[in-house]
């Protein structure tokens, strides 16, 4: 399989986003988690090792690279392949404090812009859930894609291509 970057081993990735995301409670530094025995989430990563706060001015183009700290590389790679800049990944929540912004979870999922996040009726917890539960539209066409073609590689194979 081609890559279209080459990825170096050592480069930061945020973390998927997951269903519970919505009722994890507040977030806590990647050291406390980690401390705690457990694996940071996406929502501990945004709130603390970013450099970006709620309602941050996006230009045109791409999201400033400051934003992005250690994860720069892997952000510009996905806003430039999506071609959707990646929106600010915070908000405030209900008591003051920074949480993971519903948006920037759909789009770290390539998931078209308010697909989920502008459903009418769903809240915060529910839009993560539904991010969460979801599948990377680009990775399900890739494995179709791979799947239909491996069929049709093995129909030719068994019963020949039908040309006579």
């Amino acid at each position: 399989m081609a890559r279209l970057w080459p990825r170096d081993k050592s480069e930061k990735l945020l973390k998927t986003p997951t269903a519970n995301l919505g009722g994890n409670g507040a977030p806590q530094h990647p050291q406390k988690r980690k401390q705690g025995g457990h694996g940071p989430n996406l929502e501990d990563e945004v709130c603390f090792l970013l450099h970006v706060k709620p309602g941050a001015a996006l230009a045109a183009g791409f999201s400033p690279s400051e934003w992005w700290g250690d994860f720069a590389p892997a952000v510009r790679r996905w806003e430039v392949l999506t071609a959707q800049p990646a929106p600010v990944p915070v908000e405030y929540g209900p008591r003051g404090g920074l949480r993971l912004d519903a948006r920037f979870a759909e789009w770290l999922m390539g998931i078209g812009r308010g697909w989920i996040t502008n459903v009418p009726g769903l809240d915060r917890g529910a839009q993560l859930k539904a991010i969460g539960d979801g599948v990377v539209p680009q990775q399900a066409f890739a494995a179709f894609a791979f799947l239909l073609g491996e069929l049709e590689r093995r129909y030719s194979a068994s019963f020949g291509d039908g040309a006579e």
